[in-house]
């Protein structure tokens, strides 16, 4: 029979969770055009983005419409379905795309 100490299972945890970890991806110049070239159809028709952001070492996603982009603080404003603003940061962005319809 084994016993697992809980300083143990919190360290086969911890180590679990670390193996999920991705390192964030580099974007070249032909991705951030398309990228804002779809934020500014966006912009002009209202239609809803989904956002891939890397989040120390996750990647998550915001889908929204943006509402206000802010080049002194570097983020979009996005409201999403819940109707909450989201601030995303540029530098935390790795791809966006068009929102699946529903």
């Amino acid at each position: 029979m084994r016993i697992i100490l809980p300083e143990h299972r919190q360290g086969l945890v911890r180590q679990a969770t670390e193996k999920l970890k991705v390192k964030k991806p580099e974007l070249d110049e032909q991705q951030l055009e398309d990228m804002e070239l779809t934020v500014a159809e966006s912009m002009e028709f209202g239609a809803p983005l989904t956002f891939e952001l890397y989040d120390d070492g996750y990647i998550r996603e915001i889908t929204g419409a943006v509402h206000y982009v802010d080049h002194i603080r570097k983020e979009f404003r996005v409201k999403d379905s819940k109707n909450d603003t989201n601030f995303i940061r540029f530098i935390d962005i790795i791809n966006i795309k068009k929102a699946p319809s529903k």
